[in-house]
This record gives structure tokens, C-alpha cells and sequence, in this order.
């Protein structure tokens, strides 16, 4: 009996909420049919506001675009929920990969809903997208332009401060990390003046692990980045723009290329490869430093090789110039690399590059344009046994002794080392290729006694002795100079 009777009750609550849907809708209808659109709009908004009055929850809307510039908080959260998509809230996920991307990329789908838990509190994310009329009917791809799409974060009105203060810009800052993995380094070039719009990914696989350079060198350069990567805040107290110059100088095959190669993977920079050839005037160059990104390394190779840097504002400079219509001077140039207009950009690095230090003018390399010079110089043992390693895996072996002593009294450069390893590229010939570097390093120091025993005795010659200089870097040593630098700055 009692069962018949809550049976009944329910069939009568059933029947009463759906009168009352039934006549929600009559009510809606006539409505819509007797009284103008604007008062039932108003209404309808004045209910919402209502309702929204006493809820207590609070939404944020999150547009695509502020005008016509990417609102990057909704770059950020697309970045950051895309890690979030394995949430059983979310059923549909987008894909995607282009070349500036190293991984795929993962994303919330039209209508998608997730719910993301920060410091205990749950936040609410929807993505809507809403088309807008294209006029463009004749383009395949304008339905995607004409779209348009905001984030919906909901969560309780008393975490208000706390997503402000802490929950996006946490979201902003591991999407700028997320960024910096996944960004693909590209390759800039000069192509009639300006930079190729078709970048090149560069992808040279040396990293400081893999560089054979010496070891102390090789760790002033990472703690020197290092330095100025997270000198922001020193060079504005200081009054300086956010920038580093390097000279890179030494016999050729000593690793110049392969180093800035390591630097721009350890950073994630961009290079921007500047050939002076191909730049017409000082109006050219600076055009091109501004179009440079921040966060990127500027190279200049074989500068002394490129072009004659006269001073053209010199009258007898003009005189007797005889470059025909390439007027980039070297005054130019220096303000390029250290003038005003150099502070238009944060976190660049400058790299010169050159077989013969002595060419260039002083002006050119003095401490805050080139801040820190490195001399790569010939293969010593440190050298020899990150090549030997990188070859065949193999840290020590019964000849290294020997070519080490062979290394301190022949000059060979590391390219020369590594042409010989790579005459037996496999761990089986690594014995093999060991004996052919100790019998071509004997070779060299023979033929170099034979060429001093044959030299002249008119020839003079004269002994320079190579000072080293370091200001919060600590030494580079090495035997006959290898591996030295002068480091100026900070």
C-alpha cells in the first residue's frame, strides 16, 4: 500500500513539472508572438542577471584577439591546457604540428569543457567558438579566419584574487617554458637586403656536451651565458642594453661554427647569419638589426675576410675607398652593434668571427662590443679525448699518453683530429684509428722539423707571449695558448 502510494506521489510530480514545462513554453510562445523582440530580450537579461546575482560562481572570458593582436593569455592557457588533456573531463582533443614545432601540439576542440585543479580549487575551463559572415567566399580558409573563440574560466567568486594573482600568470609563465622546449631554432639569411622570409629549421646536432673544445674554455663560455641570461635586471641597474658580444678568433677547423652552433642549442636562440657582402649601406644595416628578434644570436663570420671596414666619415678614408656602392662603414657598424640603435631588441647576443685577430680594428673589439674573446686554438688533450669519446665512446685507451705528447708539439687542429678518427668510424677500428692519428701526428712533427732545419738563417724570428685576462670567469689555460680568452663585463 505504502509503495502504491509514493508511486502515485511520483507519477503526480511527474505530471505537475511537466505541465509547468508545458506551460513555460505556451507562455514563451505568446510572448515571442504578442510582445516585440526588445522586451522579451529584456527580460530574458534582466532573469540572467537575476540569477547570476545570487550564483556564486564567477566566470572569466578569455578572447582570442584584443583588436587585432593575439591576447597572449589565450595563447598561454591553449599552450597549458593542452598538457591537461589526458582529465577524464575533456572527450575531444585537437592535434597539430607545424615547422616551427619540434613535438606535436595538443588542444582543447570546439565546445570542449575541462575542469583543472589549482591549490585545491577547481577551475573550469570551455572553449566556444562562434562563426562570424565571411566575405571572402572564394577563399577555402577564410571559415577558419572568420571564426571566432574565447576560453570560459569558471570557478568560485571567493578564489577571485587568487586566479588573478597567482593562477594565470602561473599559466603564463609555464606556457612561455613550454615554448622555449618546443620551439624549433630557425636559420636566418640575407637575401637582397633583407632577411629570407623562408627560414631554414636549423638543425646542426652540437651541444656543449658533444663540442670538442678545451674544458675550463668551454665552461667559462656556458657560466658566461649563463651570466647574461639571467642578467636582466643587472643591466637595467647598470644602464646597459641587454646584449653580449663574443670574438671567436683562431687558425681555421678549430671549432668557431661548431661553438655558436652549441650556443644557439643551449639557448634556444634563432641565428641570424649576417654576410656584409650582401648589405648595401648603413641604412641596409640597421634595417636589419631591427628586424632581429630578441632572444636570437647575430653572426658575422670571417669579418676581417668580408668587406674593407673603412671609416667613411673620414675625408681621407672617401679618398681613396675604392668599394664602389657598398657604403657600409665602419662607424656604421658600431653603431649597429653598440650604438643606440642596439637597445632595440632584449637578449641578444653578437658573434664575430676570425682567422686573424690582428686585422681588425681595435674599435671593432674593445670590452662592450666584444665582451668576451675566445681563442680557439689547436687540438690539445682535452680536445682529443671529448673527440675520441664522441667517435667511439672510449675515455681512456694505451696510446693517449702518446698522442697527447705528440699534441703539445705539433700544431693540428681538431678537424684535422676528427678527419683522422673518422677513417675507421666504428668502436671495432677504434685501435685502428687511434695508431693512423699517432702515425699522422708523426708524420706532421717531421715534416715540421724538416721545413725549421730548411728555413734561412736570415730569417728573424720573434717570441710573443700571450697574456691571459679574466674578470669573474676564473683562467683559461692550455699549452701554447690553446683554449685562451680574454673575458670583459660583468
Amino acid at each position: 500500500m505504502l509503495s502504491q502510494r509514493k508511486e502515485m506521489k511520483t507519477k503526480g510530480l511527474l505530471s505537475t513539472a511537466a505541465s509547468i514545462a508545458a506551460t513555460a513554453m505556451v507562455i514563451r510562445t505568446i510572448a515571442n508572438d504578442f510582445f516585440p523582440a526588445e522586451i522579451t530580450n529584456y527580460f530574458s537579461m534582466r532573469l540572467r542577471g537575476l540569477s547570476h546575482r545570487f550564483s556564486s560562481q564567477l566566470t572569466i572570458v578569455i578572447d582570442e584577439f584584443r583588436g587585432h593582436v593575439v591576447n597572449q593569455v589565450f595563447e598561454a592557457a591553449d599552450a597549458y591546457l593542452g598538457t591537461k588533456t589526458a582529465t577524464p573531463s575533456i572527450q575531444r582533443v585537437k592535434v597539430g604540428k607545424t615547422d616551427k614545432d619540434n613535438n606535436l601540439s595538443l588542444s582543447m576542440d570546439r565546445g570542449g569543457t575541462l575542469v583543472d585543479v589549482y591549490e585545491n580549487v577547481e577551475m573550469k575551463w570551455k572553449l566556444v567558438c562562434s562563426q562570424v559572415p565571411s566575405h571572402n567566399h572564394g577563399d577555402v580558409n577564410s571559415s577558419q579566419r572568420s571564426e571566432v573563440r574565447h576560453y570560459e574560466l569558471s570557478f568560485h567568486k571567493r578564489n577571485k584574487d587568487l586566479v588573478i594573482d597567482s593562477y594565470l600568470p602561473y599559466i603564463l609563465e609555464r606556457a612561455k617554458l613550454m615554448r622555449e622546449e618546443n620551439k624549433s631554432i630557425k636559420l636566418h639569411t640575407v637575401v637582397y637586403g633583407r632577411w629570407d622570409d623562408d627560414v631554414v629549421i636549423f638543425k646542426h646536432p652540437m651541444t656543449f656536451n658533444s663540442l670538442a673544445m678545451d674544458w675550463e674554455l668551454k665552461r667559462a663560455v656556458m657560466e658566461d651565458l649563463e651570466m647574461f641570461t639571467n642578467g636582466e635586471e643587472y643591466y637595467k641597474r647598470v644602464g646597459k642594453a641587454w646584449k653580449r658580444g663574443y670574438l671567436l678568433y683562431g687558425p681555421p677547423g678549430t671549432g668557431k661554427s661548431s661553438l655558436i652552433a652549441a650556443m644557439a642549442n643551449h639557448l634556444k636562440y634563432d641565428i641570424y647569419d649576417l654576410d656584409l657582402t650582401d648589405v648595401r649601406n648603413n641604412s641596409d644595416l640597421r634595417f636589419l638589426l631591427l628586424s632581429i628578434s630578441s632572444r636570437s644570436i647575430l653572426v658575422v663570420e670571417d669579418i676581417d675576410c668580408s668587406i674593407e671596414l673603412e671609416n667613411r666619415e673620414s675625408e681621407e678614408a672617401e679618398a681613396h675607398s675604392n668599394q664602389g656602392d657598398n657604403q657600409i662603414t665602419l662607424s656604421g657598424l658600431l653603431n649597429v652593434i653598440d650604438g643606440l640603435w642596439s637597445c632595440c631588441g632584449e637578449e641578444r647576443i653578437i658573434i664575430f668571427t676570425t682567422n686573424h685577430k690582428k686585422r681588425l680594428d681595435p674599435a671593432l673589439v674593445r670590452p662592450g662590443r666584444m665582451d668576451m674573446h675566445v681563442h680557439m686554438s689547436y687540438c690539445n688533450a682535452s680536445v682529443f679525448k671529448q673527440l675520441a669519446f664522441n667517435y667511439f665512446g672510449i675515455r681512456d685507451h694505451g696510446v693517449f699518453e702518446q698522442i697527447e705528447k705528440l699534441l703539445e708539439e705539433v700544431n693540428v687542429s681538431p678537424a684535422e683530429v676528427a678527419g683522422e678518427l673518422l677513417k675507421k668510424n666504428s668502436n671495432s677500428n677504434a685501435e685502428a684509428a687511434f695508431q693512423g692519428l699517432l702515425k699522422f701526428l708523426h708524420e706532421k712533427k717531421e715534416k715540421g722539423e724538416e721545413e725549421t732545419v730548411n728555413i734561412p738563417s736570415s730569417v728573424q724570428f720573434s717570441t710573443i707571449s700571450i697574456n691571459q685576462s679574466s674578470r669573474g670567469l676564473g683562467r683559461g689555460r692550455g699549452r701554447r695558448g690553446r683554449g685562451r680568452f680574454r673575458h670583459s663585463g660583468r
